[in-house]
Order: C-alpha cells, then structure tokens, then sequence
C-alpha cells in the first residue's frame, strides 16, 4: 500500500511537471500561428490574423471553426469562381539566414480554382519573395495533408507575412502552420537587432569609410587609369567581374567602365562583355560591326539609353581591338525580336529539307501578329520554344550543332522558358533569373572572363525588390562564390539621362529620345551623404568596410535610378555594404551625352 502511495505522489508531480512545461511552452510561442484564442461567441479573429482577399458577404466567408474544446482551425469559403480570399499572419523579419519554409496543413472540397499555402517577404520597397502555390494547382476535395513552401530568406527583409488561400470556389480549411529559417522554428528562433544608419555614430561611419577607402583622381583617363590599380589587382584572377551603375545615364559611369574593362582585357586576360541589351541584337552588331557606322549600328541594336557618345567610345575602341585581343561582346536581355534571322543567318541549310521546314514552321509562328487573347499567345508560344528542341536536337542528330548554334538556340529558348514554366505549373522566372543563365552559360566555357555591364540593382550581391531585381547578382554569386566580383557605381548629386518609355524591353523601336534632368536632393540622410564625407571620388572595399564596421548588417537609404526619370520610389532602405564586393563613389557627376539630338 505504501509503495500505491509513493508511486501515485511521483505520478502526480510527473504530470504536475509536464503541465508546467506544456504551459511553459505555449507561453514561449511567439506568434499565435494555430489560430489559438479565438472567441466562437464573439466571431472575432484570432489574436495576429487578418482576412483577406476579395470575397464579399453574399459571395463567401473568412473564419475560423472550434474543434472540440481546444483545436481551432481557420476555413474559406467561396461561391464565385472570380474571387479569392485568404488568411494572413504579419512577423517582423527581426532573423537572419538564408532560407525560410512555410509548412502547414490544408484540407479541401468541390475547390474549382486552386488552394494552397502563401507566404511574402517584404523590404523596404515592395516584396522581394513570394509563393502562394498556384502553379501546384491543388483542387478538387481531399482530406487533411501536410504542404510546404520555401523561400530565399533576403538581407533585406522587412516583414514576413504567411496564410492560406483559397482561389474560386469551394471550401478550405487550414492549420498547424509553422515557419522555420534554416531549419530553426520561428517560434524559439532568437531575434537579431536591426541596425539602421541614421542610429549610427556619423564619425565612426565616416573613418571607417577612410580606413577601407582610396582615393581616385578624376582628372585625366591616365591618372584615373593609375588610381585604380588596386581594384584592377584585386578583381584580376575572378571568373565573372560586373561593374554596375546607380542611374543608366551618367558619363562618369561609362568612363569608369570603359578604363577598367580595357585594363581587364590588356592585363588579365578578359575576353567577353556582357551588356544589359537583347542578345541577338548585339549579335548581329557584332556580324555587321566592320561594314556599318557605329551609330547606325547603335541606333539598330541598342536599347535607346545607350545612343551616347561614351558608349560609342567603347564601341570604338571594340572595333578597333576586338581582333587583337579576341574580345566577344554579348547581350543578356530577351532574345526575340531578330532571333530568326539569327538563327537563320547562321544555319547553313545546303540540302537538308527537314531543317528547312523547321526553320519555316520557326519562321511562320514567330512572324504572327501579337494577340491580346493570353491562351493563343501561350500556344505559338510554346510552339516556338518546341520547335527550337526540334531544331537543337536535328543538328545534333546530323552533327552540325557548333558551339555558336548551341549558344544562339539557348538563348532562344530561355527567352520563352516561362511559356513552358506556365504550362508544366513551375515558378516564373524573372528577367534577372534569366539574365543570370545567360552569362552563367558563357562562363561554362573555361576560356572565358567576363566583364557584365548592367545596373547597380542587378548586379548586386543581394535582392532588391519585388523577387525579381537583383537576382541576376545574387544568382552568379551564390553559383561562382568568389569566383563573381561586383564592382558599384554611385553618386550623390549632379545629372543623368533618361528616357519616357515604361518598360524598356518590351518593343523593337529604339527611337526614345535621351532627356536630361538633375539628381533629386533627399530628404532623408542616404549613405551616398555618409560616403560623400570621405571625400569627392573614392573607391572603398566592401570586406575592410565590414571588418572596421564590424558588421555588415547597418540598413540605410540609397538611391538606385532605373533608366527612367527619377522618383521617391527610387530609394531603398538596404543592407548597402552587403550589395557589392567593391565601390566606387564620385560625389558629383553629369549625364551622358547624346548621339542624336
């Protein structure tokens, strides 16, 4: 009876242990992410989750059910295929990694659209990752079973923000959500300070930037020339070296590009340049190069940012040199608007009649008239993108498959490779997604040295905005490590040229006209002012910055203008000494100057 007793008291402190630890536990849980808490009388949503979306009353309903006395799960319910309505969970991104996963469970009946897990990561302007399981295409009715999505965890995240959706109609239910950064749980996961410029003491900033900085002499290209020779060291042995731009339009810019990118191929051995223009376009100024003026040349297969006389200078000194040192220039841009008579130009037909009616069936879907019906488009499209597999796989099959044909076709091909990732239900990869494959296929060749022209935001080492602008950088740097080197341009104040038209790739018709217009003054500290306390032109290594700073984390506003005229959407809050590996800073500059006006 005694040891009843004794073994009945340890029962009850066990149980009395394990209640306290359970309570412990749920005390420790951060974020409410099982829709815990909620009041069934009152119908008010959990504590932390909104609804969302686009249902209204009489087309469906956004709550939550109680199961039995503990289990709350949250429910979707929609009447209008039309509609859309989800749950939302809003988390300071207070974590640093490199990958977050969104795991939850999900059950559904008669869904006519789609169902699935979301998650977004915001930044100090708009999104920079998104997911929400669409292209999954999960309908029909099933019971309860566990999803998960995964995202690149971004330096610059500001927010996390996750749910359930419902696409159309049907009912939906969700629960058990759980969010982890590099296999950690959020919810036991310790929180990591942000770092903001504006809290920073000026002087420290200001002598770490001295200690990590060497001073450029603008004066003469020969004295410019010599004040880089520890960068041109420094970068001299990698694979990949991208030298970028804070604004298209700058003069300085292009003259710092054109010194560096000559010393690159006289003194170690560079031999390819990739611009941020339409890869058969450049293509075929590279056939037509020695038989047509420059400018007529520019004016044919340049985007219209690029009709200056400091590109023309390059273009001079390519012509004159590009034998002499078997210097490529190269394109990474979309690759559609010359790309059968590319192609064509440099197919040798003799023959061969299959290639022939290939070539014909490429030909008549390209030439059809653009239609405004999105499931026409996608059929020639994939028509297109399938008939280049067919003509790839018949010159092989015949033995007449170059490495300039190999090269050309890939290229056509990722020009419609979202066509195929819409149809086989894969994630759309963006214009810096493919412009990164385009230059990572160039340097699969172990002959080649790449120099890449582009701006500041695709080349950097980090995401800037919207999952999609600076992926070009953050792909070739996560693929060649320290074999990629990316060199940032940026000024304070002074001109630029821009041009009107809203999205630069999107015709044939480089006709814009270059205006000119001043840097804006801003009204918050941005780090261009910091930099600008160092001195007038400078180049500063990113790595010392971090060592004097002791940490590469300090978020501050920098001003990244597109080839548009600039606006307060232009500057983003970032982690700016983790964009680039180096840095050249001229505090004032001036626009490019013209070709045509």
């Amino acid at each position: 009876m005694k040891n009843i007793k004794t073994f009945l008291i340890c029962l009850i402190g066990i149980l009395i242990s394990h209640s306290n630890i359970l309570a412990q536990n749920q005390h420790q849980k951060k974020y409410n992410l099982n829709f815990e808490n909620f009041d069934s009388e009152k119908q008010v949503m959990p504590e932390g989750w909104a609804k969302g979306g686009t249902l209204e009353k009489n087309t469906g309903e956004i709550t939550v059910e109680k199961i039995g006395n503990t289990n709350c799960i949250g429910k979707v319910t929609s009447t209008d295929k039309s509609k859309f309505g989800c749950f939302t969970y809003k988390i300071p991104a207070n974590y640093v990694g490199d990958s977050i996963r969104l795991t939850g469970r999900i059950k559904h009946e008669n869904v006519d659209g789609s169902v699935g897990l979301w998650m977004r990561i915001n930044g100090f302007n708009g999104f920079l990752a998104f997911e929400n399981m669409e292209r999954y295409k999960i309908k029909g009715t099933h019971d309860w079973k566990e999803y998960s999505i995964t995202l690149p965890y971004p330096t610059g995240a500001e927010s996390i923000y996750i749910g359930g959706l419902l696409n159309g109609k049907g009912i939906a239910w969700f629960d058990d959500f759980v969010i982890t950064i590099d296999g950690k749980d959020i919810q036991t996961l310790e929180e990591t300070p942000k770092i903001f410029l504006k809290n920073n003491n000026p002087d420290e900033i200001n002598l770490a930037i001295h200690n990590s900085s060497t001073p450029i002499d603008l004066s003469t290209n020969e004295s410019l020339s010599s004040s880089l020779d520890e960068l041109i060291k420094k970068v001299g042995n990698k694979k990949i070296v991208s030298i970028g731009e804070s604004t298209h339009g700058t003069s300085e810019f292009y003259r710092l590009r054109e010194i560096i990118t000559k010393r690159l191929i006289q003194e170690k051995g560079f031999n390819t340049v990739v611009l941020e223009n339409p890869y058969d376009d450049i293509e075929l100024l590279n056939k037509e190069l020695l038989s047509s003026p420059l400018d007529s040349l520019s004016k044919n297969h340049l985007f219209s940012i690029y009709h200056t006389k400091e590109m023309r200078s390059f273009l001079q000194w390519y012509k004159d040199n590009c034998s002499n040192y078997n210097i490529k220039l190269k394109g990474c841009d979309n690759s559609n608007w010359v790309f059968y008579e590319l192609l064509s130009e440099n197919v040798k037909i003799d023959k061969d009649e299959k290639l022939s009616k290939l070539l014909q069936k490429l030909k008549s879907n390209i030439v059809k008239k653009p239609v405004s019906n999105f499931k026409e488009e996608l059929k020639i499209n994939l028509n297109i993108y399938a008939t280049i597999l067919e003509i790839e796989n018949h010159l092989e099959s015949t033995n007449n498959l170059s490495p300039n044909l190999k090269e050309i076709l890939f290229n056509g091909k990722t020009t419609y490779i979202n066509d195929v990732n819409h149809k086989n239900g894969k994630q759309f990869q963006s214009r810096d997604e493919i412009m990164a494959d385009r230059i990572s296929y160039l340097a699969q060749n172990n002959d080649n040295k790449i120099i890449v022209w582009a701006h500041n935001a695709h080349i950097s080492n980090e995401v800037i905005s919207d999952n999609e602008i600076g992926l070009m950088g953050r792909d070739l740097k996560k693929e060649f490590k320290n074999d990629y080197h990316s060199i940032g341009l940026t000024t304070l104040k002074g001109s630029y040229s821009f041009i009107e038209k809203k999205n630069i790739d999107v015709d044939h018709f480089y006709t814009d006209k270059l205006n000119k217009t001043d840097i804006q003054t801003s009204e918050v500290n941005l780090w261009e002012n910091s930099l600008a306390l160092n001195g007038k032109a400078f180049y500063l290594d990113m790595p010392t910055l971090c060592k004097e700073l002791k940490t590469d984390g300090i978020k501050g506003p920098t001003k990244l203008i597109g080839y548009n005229k600039e606006t307060k959407e232009d500057i983003y809050q970032l982690p700016f000494i983790k964009l680039f590996d180096s840095l050249i800073f001229i505090e004032s500059t001036n626009a490019t100057t013209p070709l045509y006006q």
